[in-house]
Parts: structure tokens; sequence; C-alpha cells
């Protein structure tokens, strides 16, 4: 059974097709269902299917979908394989389908899961006559010499991440950045991205590896937290240091065996509070709900990868009533947060021109207006904020953190206003709450608005190093309350 929004994005997919284009991009959010709705295609076309992966567990994954969801016992295709049994649906690896391409005939229509890496776009002309679905979370060509666009007609898009926030299917977030970090600007290019190599030295300085883990200790501490580093040397010094601090962390890479691979994840699902250091091998096709903190120990010029990489916290899971990102790399400032809105179709339609440079002027944060100003400004000229004399010893620590996620800013609120009482940000947190409640006072907007302060409270005692006891719940609640009939000109509001 799909979703609404799923049933809606499969139709619009099916129409696209039945206007006659034969090559369809299929955008959906991580957390949409992308395996689920294109299995519920695979289940409605008639003739022969062919869905290409590009990781062992996505095959996986994708062989149990169709067989829980439609009975479709699918043919698999691997590496190792001398024959394939006939099958209506096959999944397969791309690079050992392509070594296989020829045992395959009649496929009516191929579906390719990350369509997005340049290497599926080299099976494409055996199925000249095949409709072609190319599902993506973010569809921007791993190749920027080769849009998206030379190989598909067109696009379709389905439900975004602030849709799936608002619904219940994915988790917010609240993103920090350091103001001091590597600039980007420094970095050296290589392809469509930092040079790694380079920028893992920069990262691997004392002075950053240092600040990783006390932007763990400020932000993430006891939550369980994945890392992304810059290379294999960089994770293992970053992980030595959490286990030197006292941390139960390991690393992941690519150079481990299947087993050890395994057995660290299972570690890392099993284990409350574990941190994963990797260097980017789990930005795709891992879902492990539970992670609750995100740090990305690195700058990149790719947005998708930006989203790949803090996405993976964004699934739901008991408990979790929101997700930490810790932005190492000015990312944020670049490319957005992860929660924002994208115009996928417009970037589809009107890709941007390979570059050798980024294109962005080094920027920073007021920490007064929450403005972004260049680096070269010492008075902030939107609202005269003067910027203190820059500290330079070499190992000073990185520890001057903000939140910029939109409309969460509550460390914001607590420096305007460090001149007046302790809880007087507690409560305009409130105030705000109750000010921005819809003219119609519904029993759900009620519970809404009662969710919202709820988080908001948490998060002002989790900065001011309080407890969020049943003390602060029942003042925030008793707060609320009376905000709200002061507003709505009501004497008692006996159901929030």
């Amino acid at each position: 059974m799909l979703r609404d929004y799923q049933e809606r994005f499969v139709n619009k997919i099916s129409h696209k097709l039945a206007s006659g284009r034969r090559r369809i991009v299929a955008q959906l959010a991580t957390g949409g269902g992308k395996t689920v709705c294109f299995s519920a295609i695979a289940n409605r076309y008639k003739g022969n299917v062919l869905i290409l992966v590009h990781r062992r567990e996505l095959l996986r994954q994708t062989q149990k979908t169709l067989l829980k969801l439609y009975g479709i016992n699918a043919g698999i295709i691997k590496a190792g394989m001398r024959s394939v049994r006939p099958a209506r649906v096959y999944v397969g690896m791309v690079e050992s389908f392509y070594k296989r391409k020829d045992w395959l005939t009649d496929i009516g229509l191929v579906i390719i899961d990350e369509c997005h890496i340049a290497s599926f776009n080299k099976v494409l002309p055996y199925f000249p006559d095949a409709y072609i679905i190319g599902f993506s979370a973010t569809p921007i060509s791993s190749n920027k010499k080769k849009p998206m666009k030379m190989f598909y007609d067109d696009i379709v898009c389905g439900i975004d991440i602030p849709d799936l926030i608002k619904q219940g299917f994915l988790t917010q977030n609240i993103t920090y950045a350091p103001r001091d970090i590597v600039e980007r600007a420094s970095l050296t290019v290589r392809g469509n991205d930092f040079d790694d190599r380079f920028m893992s030295s920069e990262y691997s300085k004392p002075r950053y590896i240092k600040s990783t883990v006390s932007s763990y200790e400020k932000w993430c501490a006891g939550k369980k937290t994945l890392i992304f580093n810059c290379s294999v040397q960089h994770s293992i010094a970053v992980n030595n240091a959490f286990r030197l601090a006292g941390y139960n962390s390991r690393h992941l890479d690519g150079e481990m065996t299947a087993w050890e691979r395994e057995q660290t994840l299972k570690w890392f699902a099993d284990t409350p509070g574990a941190i994963l250091n990797s260097i980017g091998i789990l930005t795709t096709g891992f879902d492990e709900p539970s992670v609750e903190a995100i740090v990305v120990n690195k700058a990149t010029q790719s947005l998708p990868l930006w989203k790949q990489m803090t996405g993976r916290g964004g699934r739901i899971y008991p408990g979790k009533q929101y997700f930490t990102i810790v932005d190492m790399g000015g990312n944020a400032m670049t490319h957005g947060d992860w929660c924002d809105p994208i115009d996928w179709a417009d970037l589809f339609y009107n890709p941007k021109k390979a570059s050798k440079k980024e294109g962005v002027a080094p920027v920073k944060y007021c920490p007064c207006c929450d403005g972004i100003i260049s680096v070269q400004c010492k008075t902030c000229p939107l609202c005269g904020y003067e910027f203190p004399a820059k500290q330079t010893a070499e190992e000073q620590e990185i520890s001057d953190f903000i939140m910029i996620t939109k409309g969460i800013d509550v460390k914001r609120l607590i420096y305007s206003n460090q001149d007046k009482k302790e809880y007087f940000p507690f409560f305009a947190l409130g105030k705000e709450v109750a000010a921005k409640a819809k003219k119609t006072l519904s029993l759900e907007n009620l519970s809404a608005a009662k969710k919202e302060y709820d988080e908001l409270a948490r998060q002002w005692c989790e900065i001011k190093g309080k407890k969020y006891n049943k003390w602060h719940q029942q003042l925030a609640h008793d707060h609320l309350k009376k905000e709200l009939e002061s507003k709505f000109k009501i004497e008692n509001i006996t159901s929030l």
C-alpha cells in the first residue's frame, strides 16, 4: 500500500511516459521511499523489467521489497554468475549486468537507482527502445560536463524534505557550524570537488582534530553519531582522538573485508551512543534510523553529496525528536541547510556549467543578526555589530558555534538577551510560538504549537546545561497556555 504522496508520484511518472517521454528522471527525497515506488512501478508494468543498483545492500533490499510487497521473485544478476534464471523482473549490480548484458532480451522497462552516478549511463545505449526511469534523491550528474538532461528527456519531482518532515516521515534537523574553519577558497580543486589529499592534510592538523572532538562534546554528547571524514588516514586519526578521549568509537572504510564491515555496522546499530568514523562510503544505501547526529568533517562542492551525508540522520526513530548536524566545512553556507527546499526541476533543465573554481565568495555569520557577510567586514553592514579581533594562535580550538537551521535559532535568542534574566529567552520562545499560531485555534493547531514549544524549550535547556525535566515541561506548558489564552481572548484552554 503506497502512501498518498507515493501514489501521486508513481501516477505522475506513468502519465509522463504515456505522453511520449521515453527517459524520465524520478526525483524523490531520501526517506520518501524510492525502493517502494520503483517496486510498485515494476509490479504495474506488464512487460519485462530490469532494475539496476550500485551496491550489494541495495540489491538485497530491492529483492526483499519486491517479494514482500508484490510477491515478485526477482532474478538476481551479480558477480560470479554463469547463467540467469528466467524471470519477469531482474535486479542487478550495474557492473555485473554490463558484463552479462547479452543474457537478457526483451526488456521493456529499465529502472536505475541513484541514476546521477555517471557509470550508469553506459548501459543506456543497449536499451534504445525501452522505457527508462532513473531514480535519485539528488539528480545532479556526478560529471558536470555531462548533465543529466543529456541522457534523460524530462524529470518528475516528488515530495521534498520540508513536507516529509511536516507529515512526520522524516525528522527535523538542527544544524551547527563553526565560524572559524579551513577556508574553502584556499582548498585546491581536483575534478568536480575539493582535492581529498590536500583537504585531508588541512583537516588532520591537531587544531581541527581536537575541534571535532570538542564539537561532538558540545552538541552531540551521548548521541549515536556518524562522522564523514576526508580520507582513510584522517578518519583513523579522528577515531583515535575519540578513543583517547574515552568514547566508544570505531572506523570504517572500503578497504575492510565484507565481514569486518558487516560486524562494524552491526556494532553501530546495536550500540547506544556509538561513534562511527567513515570516509563517505555510507552516503547512499545506508539506512540506520537510530543515528542521532551527523558530523560532516570536510568541505564539498557537491550539493548531492552534502544532502546525502546529512540525510543519513533524517530517518524517524522512536524517541528521536530531532537530529543534529555539525558542519565543519562551511557546506551549509554554500548549499543551504539539509531541510531547505530545492527546485530540482530547475537544476535539471538549467544545470550549472563545469568550473574549476567554486565561484562563492568567502563569507561569515554575524552573531547578532545572523546575516551572512564578507569575511573582510569588521563591522556588520546589516546591524552594525563590531567583530572582535581574531585570535590567531595556531592551536586555538574552534569553539564558537552557531545554530543555522532556519526558525529554530534558540542560541541567537539567548545571545541577544543575555542582559536580561536567565529565563527570559525561555518565555520569549513560548511567546513567539503563540504569536505564530493560526487564526483558527483548532485542536490540530494547539497540538502543533505545543510540540514546537516543547522542542524549543528542550533546546534551551540543553544550551543552558539544564535537564528538560517534568518541572521545565510543566513550566513550558503553563506559559504557552497563558500566551495562547491572551492572544485568542480565551479564559481557559482545556484541550492543550
